[in-house]
């Protein structure tokens, strides 16, 4: 069985950090501009310095050819009448992980047997499994607070995942609790940003207290020049003055 080790490397870089694009939104907004040739929009961001890219089944079908030895995450259905069946056919297509999107605390009450099922499923598999974590759900802003945030993304990761998918909690002192009590790495996704602040700003600030990337869709694929919005977030992440910050960072024990 290929090792989930083997996988993760195609994910985050030596550095464990990592810059995927989410290009799974035409399975629910359609072909927008961006996702309408998406080979090509994949072709631009490897250029600009992507980890990997996540999508669906029928667009990585597409791009598989054009992921130049990055990563490639299927998102899935957290509720596929056969999540076995899904898994076996990630494997198949190449796929270095899964990613399931679900809730905790809102009226999907069955969300964590599923999450926990998809864990097992890809531990049998020897595929890495990324759980995206949102509290209650995307319209309860409300709940969204750093306290919901860090219990969702450690709920997770007590059901299995290898990763986490979560909303940045919008400054790095209320984020590094998420970090640090989810026990696995934390990316976080793109979406709502705090206004005023640059977003290579708040990426940055992630990282510094433990993040390991981001997940991010529209912020790239959308942007007039997909590959120069790809090339300035992997500076921030994996560029000379990311390294010089983890270098002055205090080693944790």
């Amino acid at each position: 069985m290929f090792e989930k080790s083997h996988r993760m490397r195609r994910i985050f870089g030596a550095d464990g950090r990592t810059l995927i694009v989410a290009m799974d939104h035409a399975s629910f907004m359609g072909p927008v501009p961006g996702l309408i040739d998406p080979a090509a929009t994949v072709r631009g961001v490897v250029a600009g310095g992507a980890d990997a890219v996540m999508t669906t089944y029928g667009t990585a079908k597409r791009i598989v050819g054009d992921l130049a030895g990055r990563g490639l995450i299927l998102s899935v259905d957290l509720h596929s009448p056969d999540p076995a069946g899904v898994v076996e056919r990630a494997v198949e297509l190449g796929a270095d992980s899964i990613k399931t999107l679900a809730t905790w605390g809102g009226e999907d009450r069955d969300a964590l047997r599923a999450v926990g099922r998809y864990a097992i499923l890809c531990d049998r598999w020897g595929i890495p499994f990324q759980a995206e974590m949102i509290p209650v759900s995307f319209a309860a802003t409300d709940k969204h607070t750093p306290e919901n945030i860090a219990m969702a993304a450690r709920i997770g990761a007590e059901q299995g995942a290898d990763y986490v998918k979560v909303m940045y909690t919008g400054d790095p002192e209320t984020f590094r609790p998420v970090v640090e009590g989810a026990g696995v790495p934390v990316v976080i996704l793109g979406g709502a940003r705090v206004e005023g602040v640059p977003v290579e700003r708040q990426v940055a600030d992630a990282l510094r207290v433990g993040g390991a990337g981001i997940a991010f869709g529209r912020n790239i694929w959308s942007a007039p020049d997909p590959e120069s919005a790809t090339r300035a977030l992997a500076a921030t992440i994996h560029g000379p003055a990311a390294r010089a910050e983890r270098e002055r960072q205090p080693a944790r024990a």
